[in-house]
């Protein structure tokens, strides 16, 4: 099973070995003018899937609505392809009952068509650089890549009818924070409803056909990650402002600024129990406390994935492999509520899922019917409760970061006569 901590609904279709599902985050007050953000239709879109997310994760929401699909295309995404069951934007006109993603594709409609959504950006990475004449082969007229996509000038009768002068003034602003003037920002009108087959199956068109006003932003496949989403970053401000929504975020708009919120620490919760911190771990982590049968794993991240395969489990953020879990069985008892340490002179007092740092030593306090074990604690004592342990008496290759920083701290306690695990903090040493 998979939740989310900050999502107010999900969308689930069938159990994670299954599927994976997309989610839908409402942050905001409810109103009636709400814009739709999306991320993730083509899973090859690194760009658009990432900004979506650090949306969704990092921005609050001051005034106004606003809902973020990140992921509408989760397979996709972690198998980094454009569609692991064809293309789904080439889908809203017509979708198969039996086509794969006909549940995904139905569910964003319904949403879509929600009273109170009245705009619509969705996000894509495209190739080369959009231009009006060809100069070369990646800045033609066949290129999408930094592009502010209308399907038509205006939509009368919408919200925001003003499609193409809402969607130049957002190209403006892009082409005043550019990284190299090569990216400047162009406008491309598809002019869908004169006949273009490709773009009438599209999300947007869809969109323009219940007249909602919809937008689509595209940052160059010539560009790496964070500059892509640094663009989309950019758009998707402007869209919000257009829709009144007011809000802050804890980062400086800057290509550095979003490679860090992009990379940061991300919480990956296991068994209702304990936390591991997804953040340049070892590619394999060995005896990994866990329940037998589902799993139950959450993150505040929505492109947090935990798959089974091949007895282990696969952690992925997104289309990057983070790392993968190699299982140990146990029975669970309930997660211990206070764990007493010493920590370079300091007491603290923490819960199972905590993480402290340390310079130099730390002593887990005894517990009554409670086993510590110090992962890679070289020591013959059953019990490593009141053991000193320094980073030199640690064995490094028990880590679970590849700095060998990290190290794991597992308790297990004693009830009628069986031992059952209670949970696990994590030692960090500066």
């Amino acid at each position: 099973m998979r939740k989310f901590l900050l999502f107010l609904l999900t969308f689930a279709t069938a159990s994670l070995a299954n599927t994976l599902d997309y989610v839908l985050i409402k942050k905001g007050e409810p109103s009636e003018n709400t814009m739709l953000l999306i991320g993730g239709i083509q899973g090859d879109e690194p760009g658009g899937f990432l900004a979506a997310s650090i949306v969704a994760t990092d921005y609050n929401i001051t005034k106004g609505s606003l809902w973020v699909v990140p992921n509408l295309n989760f397979p996709s995404i972690i198998e980094r392809s454009r569609g692991t069951k064809g293309d789904m934007n080439r889908k809203f006109a017509h979708v198969d009952k039996n086509d794969p993603d006909y549940n995904s594709v139905m569910k964003i409609k319904d949403v879509i068509t929600d009273k109170n959504v009245t705009l619509i950006l969705n996000l894509h990475d495209g190739s080369g650089y959009y231009r009006d004449k060809f100069i070369n082969k990646d800045e033609n007229p066949d290129k999408w890549g930094n592009t502010c996509i209308i399907d038509q000038s205006t939509l009368p009768g919408s919200k925001y009818p003003e499609l193409e002068n809402i969607a130049s003034s957002v190209k403006d602003v892009l082409n005043k924070h550019l990284i190299d003037q090569k990216h400047q920002y162009h406008i491309k009108n598809t002019h869908t409803a004169m006949g273009d087959k490709e773009m009438l199956k599209s999300l947007t068109y869809y969109a323009i056909t219940q007249n909602k006003s919809a937008f689509a932003n595209e940052a160059s496949k010539n560009l790496n990650a964070e500059q892509r989403t640094y663009y989309h970053l950019i758009a998707i401000e402007e869209y919000m402002k257009k829709a009144g929504i007011s809000f802050t975020r804890p980062f400086n708009l800057d290509v550095k600024s979003v490679k860090k919120a992009i990379e940061k620490e991300i919480r990956l919760e296991l068994e209702n129990s304990y936390a591991i911190s997804l953040k340049n771990l070892k590619p394999l982590i060995n005896f990994v406390p866990l329940k037998k049968g589902e799993l139950n794993y959450s993150s505040p991240n929505p492109l947090i994935a935990v798959i089974k395969e091949n007895g282990s489990f696969k952690v992925q953020y997104g289309n990057r492999f983070v790392t993968r879990l190699k299982p140990q069985y146990f029975e669970f008892t309930k997660p211990l509520e206070e764990i007493l340490l010493i920590s370079d002179g300091s007491e603290l007092a923490l819960k199972s899922g905590d993480k402290f740092s340390v310079k130099k030593s730390f002593k887990i306090k005894s517990l009554k019917n409670v086993r510590v074990n110090v992962i890679g604690y070289g020591t013959k004592s059953i019990d490593e409760s009141e053991q000193e342990v320094t980073k030199n008496s640690l064995n490094k290759s028990y880590s679970i970061d590849k700095d060998g920083k990290i190290y794991r701290v597992e308790f297990y306690k004693n009830e009628d006569g069986k031992e059952k695990f209670a949970g696990m903090i994590l030692a960090e040493f500066k």
